[in-house]
């Protein structure tokens, strides 16, 4: 792969960037260029989504990927919290499997598994390859993990062969980070020691004291705003995340801009 972008180094983040998880951009409804504005005025995009889930293409995430803008992106390949739920669709990598199989078949190296892995893996390196400007990569193999710490290594290793200028990131449900990744937790609390990503998936950034958050995780890599909006989550009956509609309103993402103002450590720019 060409190299076309340039990863920044952990000890390059004297502070943390904050950025917002758009989980949910990969959809075909998603409004990328209202989610886009949001950092107007802003020295980098900071943002991140999940593959294959919302839809096999990602025409936002190209479309960042291509932007002449310095970007920090944090993307998840496979989707655990729905092996978790047990709601995983025909498409996802997880899908038929439950914790325990996944885990057994992903420690053995179950060819089958990893080749639909690979396959998600590969389409977004094809992605990347075409990217411009800066680009601060960090891959995590699943979101909120439940496999174990060997097969997240498995996983992981595969990321670092074919990944090799993106930063490895551990995103776990629970238990302990494994060593040489950058460790990701989600929630307003989070147990975190750098090098790190704080996300707030899963609890509505509106209902948080952003400013606290952003202090109590200030060592990290990057802190993430979430809200439902940016799962399409519009009401608490399960959506296959492919049939979501996720044509939020220009209101949406003018707050999504004000709260990035509450979560950035400096405040004195003319952006907030």
């Amino acid at each position: 792969m060409k190299a076309l972008f340039v990863v920044l180094l952990f000890a390059q983040y004297a502070h943390a960037e904050a950025g917002l998880s758009y989980l949910g951009l990969c959809s075909p409804s998603w409004n990328c260029s209202e989610s886009l504005r949001a950092f107007n005025g802003r020295d980098r995009i900071v943002t991140g989504w999940l593959e294959n889930t919302f839809a096999k293409d990602c025409r936002c995430g190209e479309r960042i990927l291509k932007s002449e803008r310095a970007k920090t992106i944090r993307v998840n390949l496979v989707n655990s919290p729905c092996l978790r739920n047990r709601r995983c669709g025909k498409y996802e990598v997880f899908s038929g499997e439950t914790i325990t199989s996944a885990n057994r078949k992903v420690s053995r190296r179950n060819r089958k598994l990893l080749r639909k892995y690979r396959a998600v893996l590969m389409r977004f390196r094809s992605r990347l390859s075409q990217a411009k400007g800066e680009v601060a990569c960090y891959v995590a193999p699943c979101l909120e993990c439940d496999l174990g710490a060997s097969a997240r290594r498995v996983l992981l290793n595969i990321v670092r062969r074919r990944l090799p200028g993106c930063v490895p990131v551990d995103s776990v449900i629970g238990g302990r980070c494994l060593a040489g990744t950058v460790c990701e937790r989600h929630g307003p609390n989070p147990r975190l020691a750098a090098p790190c990503i704080a996300d707030l998936d899963g609890i509505n950034g509106n209902a948080v004291n952003l400013e606290q958050f952003g202090r109590r995780v200030s060592t990290c890599d990057v802190r993430y705003y979430w809200e439902p909006a940016y799962n399409c989550i519009r009401s608490n009956s399960f959506v296959d995340p492919r049939s979501r509609d996720c044509r939020y309103s220009k209101g949406t993402y003018r707050r999504a801009k004000r709260k990035l103002c509450n979560l950035s450590l400096d405040q004195s720019s003319g952006t907030c």
